[in-house]
């Protein structure tokens, strides 16, 4: 099978989590059948393929201005290769690009709605959490933005889990290695990261709360800015050195890790590598793949409105040694979805599942 990928390549943390495991398992991909063939720009040959995988971060800067001949190229590459599969790797569950969505034969997305129909409503900041803040606290943008409803119910079942922005090299000179790739593509520069430190090792640190919170969006940025409002007496929340901050997580017990542009952040992968306990607000309206967020298990949570975030900390730091084994859980998930032979079989088994023909083979998935 000859699968053609449409993307600018290593451009964004995003945009490198999606190439990274395939680029990283391309041999392993053509032992099974599976060619791999990238593109920069739009060519004769894009289309002579029997899969047509277009990264989203190609056409990202187009929208806004060009939406028609966006849609129109879309057409054009639908016409002329067997299948078209569109891979949107923004940050949240929210924003289909409803346009494109009756010319694909799959939408392929990071992490979904649990319930598919919400798909068919707007949301305030095109975000459910957005929307939430706006509906229950009156947060309100200088310039509202409400994100499109997909038209037509028909079409939710187009929409299908790829892979989330996990499967990267999130260790401490993961992302410089990941920039060097994009100039000089060495195999040996892509490698996914070991354990950087152990959750029974000891961790002077109670609270790792860092992060920023400078978003345009006021319904984006009002829970990270409320988070910091709520733990800044206790906690240093001002963003240090990568060095720093990586020293620092493994170094505490418990790190806070608010939602961003999207529910699922880069941090949270830091987290896992550095062995401390992941606690965000709560996350059981998303599905993503790989499941690493499962509440009470591999992560801990708190509602929404921030009211039981203080609580939940002061309980875990209460009773650490027992709250560390959801440290641990959280660890052995991610690593086993990274380095070695069932971690590779787990990925290109879920690839060759989103490119197939077959309209439920993604039913069990």
């Amino acid at each position: 099978m000859l699968v053609h990928v449409l993307t600018p390549g290593f451009t964004t943390p995003n945009g490198c989590a999606f190439l990274f495991p395939l680029e990283f398992h391309r041999k392993a991909l053509a032992e099974r059948g599976v060619m791999l063939r990238t593109f920069r720009t739009v060519t004769g040959a894009l289309g002579d393929c029997d899969v047509l995988i277009v990264d989203s971060k190609f056409h990202r800067l187009r929208w806004e201005r060009e939406s028609e001949a966006v849609v129109a190229e879309f057409a054009e590459l639908k016409r002329r290769c067997s299948r078209l599969l569109y891979f949107d790797t923004t940050d949240s569950t929210g924003g289909i690009q409803v346009e494109i969505l009756p010319l694909v034969d799959r939408y392929c997305k990071s992490q979904l709605l649990r319930d598919r129909k919400l798909y068919l409503q707007p949301m305030y900041g095109a975000r459910i959490y957005a929307d939430y803040y706006h509906r229950n606290f009156g947060v309100a943008d200088s310039d509202p933005e409400y994100s499109m409803p997909v038209p037509d119910a028909a079409l939710l079942g187009k929409l299908t889990l790829s892979w989330n922005s996990g499967l990267a090299d999130h260790s401490l000179f993961g992302p410089a290695r990941m920039a060097l790739y994009r100039r000089v593509p060495l195999a040996p520069l892509l490698r996914f990261p070991a354990a950087i430190a152990s959750p029974s090792r000891p961790r002077a640190n109670p609270v790792s709360c860092r992060f920023g919170a400078n978003y345009p969006r006021q319904s984006v940025a009002w829970q990270r800015r409320r988070t910091r409002i709520l733990l800044g007496h206790r906690f240093r929340t001002a963003k240090v050195s990568r060095a720093a901050y990586f020293r620092e997580l493994a170094s505490s017990k418990l790190v806070v890790s608010p939602f961003g542009y999207g529910e699922i952040t880069l941090k949270d992968f830091e987290v896992f590598l550095t062995g401390g306990i992941l606690i965000k607000p709560d996350m059981g309206h998303l599905e993503t793949w790989p499941d690493l967020f499962r509440a009470g298990e591999t992560m801990l949570t708190h509602r929404w409105d921030l009211t039981d975030l203080e609580a939940k900390i002061d309980e875990a730091l209460g009773d650490y040694p027992r709250f560390r084994a959801v440290a641990e859980a959280g660890q052995a998930a991610y690593l086993q979805h990274l380095g070695g032979a069932a971690a590779q079989l787990r990925f290109i088994d879920r690839f060759l599942a989103l490119i197939s023909p077959e309209p439920d083979s993604m039913a069990a998935r």
